[in-house]
């Protein structure tokens, strides 16, 4: 409590007497408050009290002049269990005037709850007078330790372990209902059954984890909902991810770029006029090829065992737009080639797999795959796939036959993959299978009944056989710490990691020939 104590006193000096006046006291502010009393103790309560516990004190104006009383604030720690029932905002009192504010004990935690209500006011000598609260709560608490918990510093891709205990440190029982983690990065990986009870002073064990993802501190939000008055308590978690080393790679891009290209067409007779257009746009096609590279060469493996229909075509090939055209046809050929149709010609995933085998010296097509061209297989057809095995055994075969995946490339004219199409006196089953190896390997899909023979959809073919659009990296990347150059500018966007191929693959505006490309990263460590 505090007392203003005034003392006047005359003294005789050349006959006049003065006094010390209250505003003196204050500065010359004559307004003061008096709070009382200055401590407040609410008992026990327990869950089974609804209404809690409220205890009140009085602010008296106790000046010359008006005071303003701003507010009253709960400050501590356990101010969560106090609550200001009288609203006090500028609240304005005349001298003598005084104002009963009322506190509120609902108990958020167990034990000995202490906070202070502290009063805000414009008394220049005391401008925060704190009232002590103090409470006990017969109710369950959680405690959740440590609190908070850092997990340390492990390898980015790697995951560290901790444990937490949970423990009611309240004289009721709780059950707990959930726990969880609200970032990226921490997880719960072990629990007792739940919901689950704690009985006072029991305790449980909780295993959690860090994986680290980026080489930096990062932090995580721990929850554990159960029914003690608190409902949901939140801790803070830490974790730090390190690299065990950091990565330049380099590309040249050629200026006149290899480039090794597979025509597999279905041999069906549904086909047959579709594969005269194709060997009828040949030229153009060319033309478009031209534009990138001159360092082209073509093989046309329509039979089962992958076998190019006649010689390797390549820029100085007498006559190759008529050779193209007769070894692409089925049907209606002549018959040089034997039989329409073969059991895999619906199958072309197999038949270009069986191409791409037939690479080595004194097989078939021997000659064709060489090491620094980009392979790209071009496949039409208007029913699905219809190999013995998945679309994906086929494409890794040819991967691994070429050695670098980011050099390989399917592109497919099929039916569309939702539903197949019907469409300018075309009809098509959807392309499964072929769609999925397009996908997969960053090729072009196109509609069968589009108008795919047209110069802008064969300048897409074209680009794709010469543009390589992905770029292998020597180690596992840490996917945030990937920076990519082209001619020594930073390319921020247009770009992302593709985890499975373990390359930076461009989703538009792939450097081209000439271009100089460095990518910068950290590499993922092994785990322990």
């Amino acid at each position: 409590m505090r007392f203003v104590s005034i003392i006047a006193f005359a003294m005789a000096c050349g006959g006049e007497n003065k006094l010390n006046s209250i505003d003196d006291v204050n500065g010359g502010n004559g307004g003061a408050i008096e709070v009382s009393p200055l401590s407040l103790n609410f008992g026990q309560v327990s869950s089974a009290d609804s209404a809690g516990s409220v205890e009140s004190f009085l602010i008296r104006s106790v000046g010359s002049n008006d005071i303003t009383v701003s507010g009253v604030s709960i400050m501590g720690e356990d101010g969560v269990s106090f609550t200001v029932l009288t609203p006090i905002e500028d609240l304005v009192l005349a001298p003598e005037e005084e104002q009963e504010v009322e506190i509120l004990f609902e108990p958020m935690g167990a034990n000995q709850q202490l906070a202070q209500a502290v009063v805000q006011s414009d008394d220049v000598s005391e401008p925060n007078i704190p009232v002590n609260l103090v409470g006990i709560g017969l109710i369950s608490e959680l405690e959740i330790t440590p609190d908070p918990l850092n997990f340390g510093a492990t390898y980015v891709g790697c995951e560290k372990g901790n444990t937490i205990t949970l423990t009611n440190v309240g004289s009721e029982s709780l059950d707990v209902t959930d726990i969880a983690y609200a970032d990226t990065g921490f997880a719960v990986i072990s629990t007792p059954n739940m919901p689950f009870t704690l009985d006072p002073g029991s305790s449980e064990t909780v295993e959690v984890g860090f994986t680290a993802y980026i080489d930096e501190e990062v932090g995580g939000a721990f929850s554990v909902t159960s029914t003690e008055p608190m409902g949901v308590r939140t801790v803070d978690h830490l974790g730090t991810g390190i690299v065990s080393a950091r990565y330049e790679q380099i590309w040249e891009n050629p200026v006149d770029p290899p480039s090794d290209i597979v025509f597999s067409v279905d041999l069906s007779c549904s086909m047959d006029d579709d594969a005269a257009a194709l060997g009828g746009e040949f030229s153009t096609f060319i033309n478009e090829l031209s534009n990138y590279s001159n360092d082209w060469q073509i093989i046309v493996a329509n039979d089962d065992d992958g076998c190019n229909r006649g010689t390797i075509l390549r820029p100085n090939t007498p006559s190759y737009s008529t050779l193209f055209s007769d070894y692409v046809q089925g049907c209606n050929n002549t018959g040089i080639f034997g039989s329409c149709e073969n059991p895999y010609t619906e199958s072309l995933l197999t038949v270009a797999a069986n191409a791409i085998d037939n690479t080595d010296q004194a097989e078939c097509n021997a000659g064709f795959l060489r090491q620094n061209a980009l392979l790209h297989i071009i496949m039409v057809s208007d029913e699905p796939e219809q190999s013995t095995g998945a679309w994906s055994d086929y494409v890794n075969q040819v991967i691994a036959k070429k050695g670098n995946a980011a050099n390989v490339k399917f592109s497919a004219i099929a039916g569309d993959i939702n539903g197949g199409c019907s469409q300018n006196g075309k009809s098509a089953e959807a392309g499964t299978g072929y769609w999925d190896a397009v996908n997969a390997t960053g090729g072009v899909f196109m509609s069968f009944c589009a108008n795919w023979t047209n110069p802008q959809n064969l300048q897409l073919l074209a680009e794709a056989s010469v543009i390589m659009d992905s770029y292998p990296l020597d180690n596992p990347a840490v996917d945030g710490s990937i920076e990519v150059y082209v001619n020594g500018t930073e390319v921020p966007s247009g770009w992302h990691y593709d985890e499975s191929l373990n390359s930076v693959v461009f989703d538009s505006n792939p450097p081209e020939e000439g271009d100089h490309i460095r990518i910068v990263y950290s590499a993922v460590s092994q785990c322990d």
